[in-house]
Order: C-alpha cells, then structure tokens, then sequence
C-alpha cells in the first residue's frame, strides 16, 4: 500500500532573540504531542520525528501515530489507533518505536523505512501492560523493554514493580521492586544499555486498594540499577544535595553522567527563588555515587524539562525567566534555552513558546534536540488553544557560539 503524505506544516516567525525559524508541525482539530523529550523519538539522522495525536489526551484509550519529515515538512499517519498515545517507546536516538495494539501486541516501527513488526505478544489477558507517559523503555540492542506496574497482593505489598520483556525470548520478569516509584521514568542507556534510570518518587506509596498514599513532599530522587535490576547506585538528586527534583531527567549519551533540574523555593507566584543550597541554578549533572552534583549556573532561569543532545554536549530546557510565573497579573512565557553542558554557555533559542506549560501533560514543552542537532521539537498550545507540535530550526552558528 503506498504511503500518502500530507502537509500540515507553516512557517510563523524567526525568534528574535536566536533567529530561529519556528514552525508548527501539525495543525489537525486535535491534539497532537511530542511524546516526550528524555528519550528523543527522532531518527539517528535527525530527519524524522514521531508525533502521536488524539481527542482527549487524558481520557482517550487509543490514538494515532504520525511520521513528520522535517527536510520536506510533510507527514503520514503510519498507525490508525494504537493503543493510548502515552505508551509509546523507544530508545533514544534510534528511530526505532514501540507502541501496544488493542489485542496485546507489541510492534515495533521503523521510521527510516516505515515498516511495521510484531516482536512481543501478551497473552495472559491478566497481565498489566504499560500506562502513562514517558514510564517505558526500550534497551539500545532493541531486546528489553522495561515498565512500571503496580502489585497489590503477595509478600511486601502493595508495591511497585519493574517488569522487563524478553523480545528474544518472549519472556516477561519482574526484574525489581520498590515501594515509591510511582512514575519511575524509566530510562536505558542509550549507549550501552547497561543501566537503567529510576525516578525514586519519595513519600508516595500504594494503598492496598490501588490508590496512592502521599506522606510527605520531600520531592522526587534518583538511582540507578542495571540492566538485570540489581547493583543499586544513589544519584546525588533531592534532599540532601538539592532540593527535591522535578521529576525531569535523562542520561547524557556515553558520559556516564546523569543531567536533571531541581525545583524552587515559591513564595508565591510572583516571587520564586533558588533553593540556598545552589543559588546559582537548578539544573546538574552527577554520576551515580558521586558525593554531590554539578550545577550548571544560570541562576536567572528555573529550568524544568530538560533533555541532552544525542552527542551529548548541549541540554534544551523549557524556563519561566526571572522571579515568578506571573508579571503585572499576567503569566510570563515559557522560553526555550540551549546550553552547553562543557563551556557552561547557554542562550534563549525560543523566546516564547506560545505555551502554558501546566495542566495536562500534553501542554508541556517536553523539548528535544534532534539526532543532528538541527531542530529542536517541542509542544505548545497558544492562548490555551489546542496542544500541536512545533520545531525550532537552528540558526547558523547558534551553537558554536556556545563553544
């Protein structure tokens, strides 16, 4: 069957502030999304990105997914109804995407070549399969894939699972649990897949009937574990070394190192500072075991989503500039920046995005580099219209004058 593509692309403005051509990708009466930024869902040669779009982003149990050709801004809807639009996964940089059919099947999209395979099948009907966004993980050799779900009865419940899927030998194993990681943002290394990031969310537990149970609001940390769920490693995140994180992370490609922003101290909405114990900033680095993290000074920006660059020198995070979410009564635009995680430089690359960046998910930046670091792709509803995906093409020169 031949592919049919479409144009739902537009040219809107050159920033002003970095010169770069901002574009929406997408413009259906619906709401369409990024998927989200710590794991990017690009091809290894930048020039295609994975966009998933559906009525009710909270409510809806299946949706599509689209293909977006950045080089000729042009799309083609691949999959009709996938199952949710928040289970999509992969491992980064790899244009390889995963995403769960209605009947328990496990396919495996190509964005280079738009094929489609089925390489898992759940039969047990009782089984839980992934849910929410951003919580799966596909290792780089494409063999494991990893989720979160809850287990409510047995010895030490109710508590959280990690689940690891044998592609090769279409085994399913719980391979760790864990009482708070209620939305553990679980992340291979995109390089050697011999670890896995976790999201340790402290003071939320389960009840035993399946609800949470939130004791205390120390904030979020990290820890590591490798690929089979063992060997434990503490990040330097949340109390004591920052205050707690907000929940934004991902590993920087072949460094060993793990980039995250930390939250804020808010007084009120027109008053937000950083916490004393790193008033210069709230985004880090840190490897696991190491007694304290890098902060990376920008203390006029309150980073929140963050993601590196496949490379691994440059960051985009998404930031309300200057001392609070609103100015004269009016909230303040959510800005794009780019960093440069070695000279410690950084510029704004979209000044405003449009944005509200709060609420549902779906009105997050969640913004990304792209594989060859042309674009940056992001999400944005403006006036609080209906959520589409932008790009923000690179000027010439823009990141070497962060060198």
């Amino acid at each position: 069957m031949p592919i049919q593509w479409a144009h739902e692309s537009a040219d809107l403005r050159d920033d002003p502030v970095s010169g770069a051509r901002i574009r929406q990708l997408t413009s259906a009466a619906a709401i369409s999304n990024n998927i989200y930024g710590e794991q990017p869902y690009t091809s290894p040669d930048g020039k295609r990105i994975i966009i998933a779009r559906c009525q009710d982003f909270c409510w809806d149990t299946e949706g599509s997914l689209l293909v977006h050709e950045l080089d000729t801004l042009r799309t083609t809807m691949v999959v009709r109804r996938a199952l949710g639009v928040r289970t999509v996964c992969t491992s980064a940089w790899s244009g390889l995407m995963h995403y769960w059919t209605q009947d328990r099947k496990l396919m495996r999209l190509s964005l280079m070549t738009l094929e489609q395979q089925e390489v898992y099948a759940e039969d047990d009907p009782a089984a839980p399969l992934p849910s929410g966004g951003g919580g799966s993980s596909i290792s780089p050799d494409q063999r494991y894939l990893v989720f979160m779900a809850p287990r409510l009865d047995g010895p030490g419940a109710p508590v959280f699972q990690i689940i690891r899927l044998d592609l090769q030998r279409q085994r399913r194993e719980v391979i760790f649990e864990h009482p708070e990681i209620c939305n553990p943002h679980l992340q291979f290394d995109p390089v050697h897949g011999r670890d896995i990031l976790v999201q340790h969310n402290a003071g939320i537990r389960l009840k035993p009937d399946g609800s949470r149970n939130v004791y205390q609001t120390l904030g979020c940390k990290l820890f590591v574990i490798d690929a089979d769920g063992g060997n434990l490693r503490e990040v330097p995140a949340g109390p004591p070394a920052t205050l707690g994180i907000t929940g934004h992370e991902c590993f920087i490609g072949g460094t060993g190192r793990i980039l995250f922003s930390a939250g804020w101290v808010r007084s009120s909405e027109y008053d937000w500072r950083h916490d004393p114990r790193h008033p210069q900033g709230n985004l880090f680095t840190a490897r696991p075991g190491d007694p304290a993290p890098v902060v990376f000074e920008a203390p006029r920006h309150t980073f929140n989503h963050i993601s590196a660059s496949r490379c691994g020198r440059y960051f985009v995070a998404d930031s309300h500039t200057g001392a609070g979410l609103f100015e004269n009564g009016v909230s303040k635009p959510v800005a794009l920046v780019v960093g440069n995680l070695a000279s410690g430089k950084f510029r704004t690359l979209v000044q405003d995005t449009g944005g509200v960046g709060g609420g549902n998910q779906c009105t997050h930046t969640h913004p990304y580099l792209t594989a060859d670091n042309r674009h940056v792709i992001y999400n944005a509803n403006p006036h609080g219209g209906v959520p589409q995906v932008y790009a923000a093409r690179l000027a010439p020169g823009f990141l070497e004058s962060l060198d």
